[in-house]
């Protein structure tokens, strides 16, 4: 969907503002602002990195994230400071801090960006569960807003449809701030871009906010007019861009295939509920990863 979503500014400040008017808007939001108050309260990360405060509030932020819940295991706030002293990590980020995602080239990322983050993303100690990349990637927005781009299951990883496989994970981290460089670029998106309300604080997050906006958008609108909800998503991509008959036939393809992907996880969601319901009733406590492996028997 980069093709449509990212096709010119109008159509991704208008994903950008749905994400502002319907995602979370609670100590989520704040916890998060709070450590972009710090950032420009201490106007370098090296100032910041001596601040006592910042390491607890990022795991704070982290599990108000969601990173701290069923198979995601974040590690303690001593272990997540002690990381920044290993492999120079502390250095390699205050090296980062000095670039930005909208005003670095191909050139800053191939002799020097790449390899900091490569050592920035195997050492620092966000996750006690194996998975590393949703956890590093969310800690590294909170530590560099302006060049890295938060990156979760739900929401991103599904948008790039990239492989979350262990051994592939730095690669997978890898190529998706380039393709965010590359979404900077062609939409020529600036500091001016960043009007600084509710979750639009960097260009980074912006880019983000678009992808949530969508994933958000269409959802609603597959859950309330089903059958019609391919038309009416690609009716909104014509108001602000026209799309040739080719285009428009491979938009509709791509959104059939999310939203039959959507309702699969629906009715998975649904018979996931029951499954809780039918145990609670005879007094059987059942956790998520039984019943997916439940679920995963049966299907089989």
């Amino acid at each position: 969907m980069f093709d449509f979503i990212f096709k010119n500014k109008e159509i991704f400040f208008y994903f950008v503002d749905e994400c502002n008017k319907k995602y979370r808007s609670g100590h989520d939001l704040s916890s998060y602002r709070n450590i972009i108050k710090k950032h420009k309260d201490h106007n370098n990360l090296g100032s910041l990195l001596k601040d006592e405060g910042i390491y607890p509030l990022i795991i704070k932020t982290l599990k108000a994230w969601n990173m701290d819940q069923r198979r995601a295991k974040l590690t303690t706030v001593e272990n997540f400071k002690q990381s920044f002293f290993f492999n120079h990590v502390k250095e390699d980020l205050v090296k980062l801090s000095n670039y930005k995602l909208h005003l670095i080239n191909n050139r800053q990322i191939e002799s020097e960006i790449i390899g900091l983050l490569e050592n920035v993303f195997l050492n620092l100690k966000v996750m006690e569960s194996k998975k590393r990349i949703v956890g590093v990637s969310k800690a590294l927005h909170f530590l560099l807003p302006d060049l890295i781009m938060p990156i979760d299951n739900k929401y991103t990883i599904n948008f790039f449809n990239v492989s979350t496989d262990l051994k592939r994970e730095l690669s997978t981290f890898k190529n998706i701030f380039i393709k965010m460089f590359e979404i900077a670029k062609c939409l020529c998106l600036t500091q001016n871009d960043v009007d600084g309300k509710k979750w639009n604080t960097s260009v980074p997050k912006l880019i983000d906010n678009a992808i949530i906006g969508f994933n958000r958008y269409f959802k609603d609108c597959v859950m309330q007019f089903s059958d019609s909800a391919v038309d009416r998503i690609i009716s909104l991509i014509e108001k602000f861009t026209s799309l040739e008959s080719s285009e428009k036939e491979k938009c509709k393809r791509l959104l059939e295939k999310q939203k039959n992907k959507l309702l699969k996880t629906e009715r998975e969601k649904i018979r996931e509920k029951l499954l809780i319901e039918k145990a609670r009733k005879v007094g059987i406590t059942v956790s998520k990863e039984e019943i997916e492996a439940y679920l995963s028997k049966k299907m089989n």
